[in-house]
């Protein structure tokens, strides 16, 4: 009879599960981040904001960094340009108490912006985020951090959402 010692078994075991792994995500068309050509079509990329050091700003400009893509400080005409042209936040009341006080909010978050490359004409985007939360009035200091954490999310998925755009535009009418 063959047994093995149990750090023997755990060894043979997670060999066999890294090799399934690797099997598994090879086939189904896995890629790791940022390997995508991301930087091939942009190289550089210039921020344009009436709000520099604004947080939608810095998260724009932080996933271009974390891209691996030079952020300049000064527009060239070789280098793309990111435009954020506005940010706008609403707030309306989805259901009500039986004593008519919020019970439910929804938080939206409308985006603008622009992408110009190089010797074509720009392309207007808009993000349109919603998300709604239970409201209870008798918390209302930890609704009110919640909502602004619920802000904070939604200009991420914004931020994320332009590095998206990057990836996927063909812009095939010249100026």
């Amino acid at each position: 009879m063959y047994s093995l010692r149990p750090q023997a078994f755990y060894r043979r075991f997670m060999l066999f599960a890294t090799l399934a792994m690797t099997v598994v995500l090879s086939g189904c068309g896995f890629h790791l981040k940022h390997s995508d050509g991301l930087v091939e079509k942009f190289p550089e990329v210039y921020v344009q904001t009436n709000n520099p050091k604004g947080e939608l700003a810095r998260l724009v400009k932080l996933r271009l960094v974390g891209a691996n893509i030079k952020v300049l400080t000064t527009p060239n005409e070789e280098t793309a340009i990111i435009r954020l042209i506005s940010e706008k936040q609403s707030k309306r009341t989805i259901s009500l108490y039986a004593t008519a006080q919020n019970a439910e909010k929804e938080i939206g978050y409308i985006m603008k912006y622009s992408l110009k490359m190089p010797n074509y004409t720009p392309k207007n985007f808009s993000v349109n985020l919603y998300r709604d939360f239970l409201y209870d009035s008798t918390q209302a200091l930890a609704k009110s951090r919640e909502e602004e954490q619920l802000i904070e999310e939604l200009r991420v998925v914004a931020a994320d959402h332009i590095i998206s755009t990057m990836l996927s535009i063909e812009n095939n009418s010249a100026e």
